[in-house]
């Protein structure tokens, strides 16, 4: 079998899309570039592997393309980031650099030309069989947003070879604009771990039973095949929508917010379903006095432990975000079933109605700005407080004005084409709303917000829309109260014996204090290693290795590692000589030992005593 073959049958096997990007010959030994791409000219660098040219431009050193990739890897992945974009995959170089340096790669190959000529000429079977490699043929940005989405990184890297730059140049700005957004979501996500992360696992702690007791929301995949869903979130809109709210509810199934649900209760509607999934202990409070036993609460085990006794008819949990979360759901049983997180509630909720099956969907309350200089939906937990605490030397519109000057504001416009200050947070919402929707086109998107942010393939409808609908309700309520039925006939909600997850809790704890150990002696070893050399110096760096092969097989290595700092932050940027190496590991293994000892106390205890870690 040729080198092209064996290449050819690997990269189809991982990857389809290549056999429709390649054309075969009329034997299919060589195939042929569909389209007109830049030329690419075959060549071989100083070091004797192989290289080219495409459009003139060289897309690797003439001189040793192998270390040029390393070069640039080390540069792009300097701040630690979990995924690399790799803009033009050229002779593959950079994804190998970049996968020897541990990052997952996600490459974009534009050039079917570009990519015969690095499959004929090089061995890629190791490459196209790597499991954090994946390839996108085409330079299409929303493909990599979907990727980038499916793959979700705790941070990004971006590296393009530089062949690319000039025949790709419209592409690439798409693009840059893509990692612009990922990025500015990391940013907001690390400052938000910095500041909540701790409360977050103490919650999961607190809720780990929960997981036991309340089935997962595959369940209720299809519950609602064909019918129509209004979701409601707690814009300044809502309000416009709320008088039809009761009659809305005969014709469409309700996802209610956790920020709405007031508005809803106040408008004599319980919706069938309440979506809560924000850990923090302000947003429980938006459940503050809101009984409603008819609906049914969709969440996530993180959420303030007081969520789970509020008298919901039944609960239902999504796959946990968070490592805690997500390692005791796998030792559970089945999968919860997992939302969309795009950093709103109102994102999660979108996806449940999309995860039943209801079409379309019809979005009240997503104004995603301030229209009329408000912030939220008038029976809003934000809206009463900031009236209650209102003074004649600090007015509510205070409170109104100060949040809206507080995320970056900028002037946009809405769906009836009027301005409207919206801001970069929410700016990142309506994304990841335009996103789905051209992802999703089996459960079509609508707004109802006249005066909400212009989302692109989320139309302008109005509420004769869904009036001019034939009711639903009765066939609804039926299929509601088939599933809890058959829920309960399994027992899913009648809990599991509390051994269960006594013993769960007890095996993550001996797993955390083997972790704490081995960074304890990782940090013993670095102090030897200072004063080594010869073959001393290289033994006790074997065993270094062989800790830290350990330390990153670990089961329970995300759930130490998900409250650090980002390891720009946390080891300094690149190294800088050996000692300076010595140094950051030194910070490494002490951040993983407290980490451990962190979580460890909690599980055992309930409460860790927070002395001098700086997690």
């Amino acid at each position: 079998m040729s080198l092209f073959a064996e290449n050819f049958r690997l990269a189809v096997k991982r990857f389809p899309q290549i056999e429709g990007f390649l054309s075969s010959a009329a034997k299919g030994d060589e195939p042929v570039a569909e389209r007109a791409q830049p030329a690419v000219e075959r060549s071989l660098a100083r070091s004797g592997l192989p290289t080219g040219r495409m459009g003139g431009s060289w897309l690797h050193s003439r001189y040793d393309p192998e270390n040029e990739a390393r070069l640039a890897a080390e540069e792009a992945l300097a701040l630690g980031a979990e995924l690399s974009l790799l803009a033009g995959l050229g002779y593959a170089y950079g994804a190998e650099a970049l996968l020897a340096s541990g990052a997952v790669v996600l490459a974009m190959e534009p050039n079917p030309a570009c990519l015969l000529a690095c499959m004929e000429e090089r061995d890629l079977c190791s490459l196209f069989s790597h499991e954090r490699f994946f390839l996108i043929t085409g330079m299409d940005s929303g493909a990599a947003a979907s990727w980038i989405e499916r793959l979700d990184p705790r941070s990004l890297a971006y590296m393009v070879t530089p062949a690319y730059k000039e025949p790709y140049s419209e592409e690439l700005r798409a693009l840059r604009q893509v990692v612009d957004r990922f990025q500015e979501k990391d940013r907001i996500n690390e400052a938000t771990l910095k500041r909540f992360g701790r409360r977050w696992v103490k919650n999961l702690a607190r809720n780990a039973d929960c997981v036991l007791r309340y089935p997962g929301i595959t369940r209720l995949r299809g519950l609602a095949r064909g019918m129509p869903a209004t979701i409601l979130a707690a814009g300044p809109s809502l309000d416009e929508v709320l008088p039809a709210l009761k009659d809305i509810r005969e014709r469409s199934l309700i996802v209610c917010v956790d920020t709405a649900l007031r508005s809803a209760l106040r408008a004599g509607v319980q919706p069938d379903f309440v979506v809560v999934v924000d850990p923090q202990y302000w947003n429980a409070r938006h459940l503050d006095r809101c009984v409603s036993p008819s609906s049914i609460l969709i969440s996530e085990a993180a959420v303030w432990p007081s969520v789970f006794r509020l008298p919901f008819r039944a609960h239902y949990l999504c796959s946990s975000l968070y490592p805690l979360g997500r390692y005791i759901e796998e030792r559970a049983g089945a999968a919860k079933g997992s939302l969309g997180a795009g950093g709103s509630v109102s994102t999660s909720a979108w996806d449940f109605a999309r995860l039943l099956c209801c079409a379309p969907l019809y979005l009240a309350g997503l104004d995603l700005g301030f229209p009329g200089g408000k912030t939220h939906a008038n029976a809003s937990l934000f809206e009463q407080r900031s009236l209650a605490d209102g003074t004649r030397l600090s007015p509510s519109s205070l409170a109104s004005f100060s949040a809206m000057r507080g995320g970056q504001p900028y002037l946009s416009v809405a769906n009836d084409s009027s301005p409207l200050v919206s801001d970069r947070r929410l700016s990142l919402y309506a994304w990841w709303f335009s996103a789905k929707a051209a992802h999703y086109p089996e459960a079509p998107s609508y707004t109802l917000a006249r005066g909400g942010l212009a989302i692109p393939g989320i139309a302008l409808r109005g509420i004769d829309e869904i009036m001019a609908l034939a009711p639903i309700r009765d066939d609804l309520n039926e299929r509601i109260r088939r599933e809890l039925e058959a829920c309960a006939l399994q027992k899913l909600g009648a809990g599991q014996p509390p051994a269960t997850m006594e013993a769960l809790k007890a095996e993550l704890c001996l797993e955390l204090r083997r972790i704490e150990e081995s960074a304890e002696r990782g940090l013993a070893l670095v102090e030897r290693a200072r004063l080594a050399s010869g073959a001393a110096l290289s033994a006790l760096l074997d065993e270094l290795g062989a800790l830290d092969a350990y330390l990153l097989h670990s089961a329970a290595k995300d759930i130490v590692g998900f409250l650090f700092s980002s390891l720009d932050e946390l080891l300094g940027g690149r190294v800088r000589d050996f000692n300076d190496s010595l140094d950051k590991s030194s910070r490494l293994y002490r951040e993983i030992a407290q980490s451990a000892n962190w979580h460890s106390q909690l599980l055992s205890s309930g409460e860790p005593a927070d002395k001098s870690s700086p997690l």
